[in-house]
């Protein structure tokens, strides 16, 4: 078999060396110093409430860094916002008395003392309740609780502080906000004029303004596959897609994947670069996520390694490989949907980097970088001769149904990669995440 995704090993070594040369669209190399916690010199909170941490050399975001609370790791949903300076964090329901510390790409902190209340006292700031626990965005709504104070603070929703004056009333007990335009669903967190975090109230966001720019495709038929090229990317066959749906206008970004996942896997990181060494179960994973916050179906159920899709469900998922050729080709029937230099980020353009999303020019569906840039994960598994048994299905194909095989379908190429691999019928298969491969999502559009 033909390897066309560099192994896990090759492509580590090559983020190496490309990250100790990094420079515009690979961000800045990764200071090496230990994060050090400047403030608070210790903690006194009870269990569920926000807690600020201020200093240096956390890191830009979380990625595989973590905050230890009496030796034992806080779990993904304490870890509420991660920067370089400054980290938010839930006391969980385990919390005990004793020293934090925080750890980043194997260094530890300093210790800061914790004693933690079971419950909060008279005088802490707490959130009983909101008036509404779903809104849409721009709406008025009410937090009801304690100790808010008397001079203005802060709300966030998820992270995304609501601005200034969009806090229409503060008191001691209630506060008054409008939803941010991007607010997506999550936990609320109020913090006092001394920065003094309360604990989080659960909160849903009605149709909000959706995270990731798509572009509809109609339903048509196409040919998918071809005879003119490797035997691995035919034959040649009629593919009918009988709904329409919406796919990702650009591969999913780092700062998107960070949105809803609250880390970055990517090396290197930046946020405007398509995220990457994403595993295919984690790219699922960030579809439920995501269709979870935007109030949609979730389409995958997953048991432990075992995926399912429920391709009715309204929710974000990964585009069949089927799906994806379709919108790649843009009705088009040649080896590219246009000028390949115009439309893709391959080893003859891209100067061995990955690049910003959408900085090429779009197929005529107004699609960025499905040619080149990064492999992009498809739901199907991946079976070289598939399309070239009898009678191989014509209609709204989902791939092999066995999980005989290891691999899943990749698609479109990289920036490490030449034309060849780039076109709209080339395909392979990967079984990790990996530096030149990345996903984009679609989504049902009825």
């Amino acid at each position: 078999m033909k390897i066309r995704v560099m192994s896990f090993v090759t492509a580590l070594l090559l983020a190496v060396l490309l990250l100790m040369s990094s420079c515009g669209d690979n961000g800045n190399p990764i200071d090496g110093s230990s994060p050090d916690i400047q403030s608070p010199k210790s903690i006194t909170a009870y269990v569920g409430q926000a807690i600020i941490i201020r200093g240096k050399n956390f890191g830009e975001s979380r990625g595989n860094s973590y905050i230890t609370l009496d030796g034992f790791k806080l779990n993904d949903t304490s870890h509420y916002t991660w920067s370089d300076n400054r980290i938010v964090f839930i006391i969980p329901s385990w919390g005990v008395t004793g020293v934090l510390t925080v750890n980043v790409n194997g260094k530890t902190s300093n210790a800061v003392s914790v004693t933690i209340n079971s419950q909060p006292t008279q005088t802490d700031p707490y959130v009983d309740y909101l008036s509404q626990d779903i809104a849409q965005p721009r709406q008025s709504i009410s937090i009801y609780g304690k100790n808010f104070g008397n001079i203005k603070g802060a709300v966030e929703f998820r992270g995304l502080k609501v601005e200034d004056n969009d806090v229409t009333f503060w008191g001691m007990t209630r506060i008054s906000v409008k939803v941010p335009e991007f607010a997506l669903t999550g936990k609320i967190v109020v913090y006092t004029y001394d920065s003094t975090g309360t604990n989080t109230a659960e909160f849903r966001v009605q149709n909000p303004n959706h995270l990731i720019d798509m572009v509809k495709i109609n339903p048509g038929n196409f040919t998918m596959g071809t005879d003119d090229e490797d035997e691995w990317y035919g034959p040649a066959h009629s593919v009918q897609i009988t709904d329409s749906f919406y796919i990702g206008k650009y591969e999913v970004t780092q700062k998107q994947y960070k949105t809803v996942t609250t880390m970055n896997p990517s090396i290197p990181e930046n946020d405007s670069l398509p995220v990457n060494f994403v595993g295919w179960l984690d790219a699922v994973e960030f579809c439920n996520k995501l269709s979870i916050m935007e109030n949609y179906d979730t389409c995958y159920t997953i048991i432990g390694n075992d995926v399912t899709c429920n391709f009715k469900a309204n929710g974000y998922r990964l585009p069949t490989e089927a799906e994806w050729e379709y919108a790649c080709r843009a009705g088009t029937t040649g080896k590219y949907p246009a000028q390949i230099d115009d439309i893709a980020w391959t080893n003859r353009n891209a100067n061995n980097k990955i690049h910003y999303v959408g900085t090429r020019q779009p197929n005529d569906w107004g699609i960025y970088d499905m040619n080149g840039n990064l492999w992009e994960w498809c739901w199907d598994w991946y079976s070289v001769d598939f399309y070239g048994l009898k009678p191989y299905p014509h209609v709204d194909p989902t791939g092999p149904t066995s999980s005989d095989f290891s691999d899943r379908v990749i698609r479109g190429g990289s920036y490490l990669d030449g034309g060849d691999l780039a076109t709209s019928s080339a395909r392979d298969g990967a079984s990790q995440g990996n530096f030149n491969l990345g996903f984009r999502v679609v989504r049902k559009a009825k």
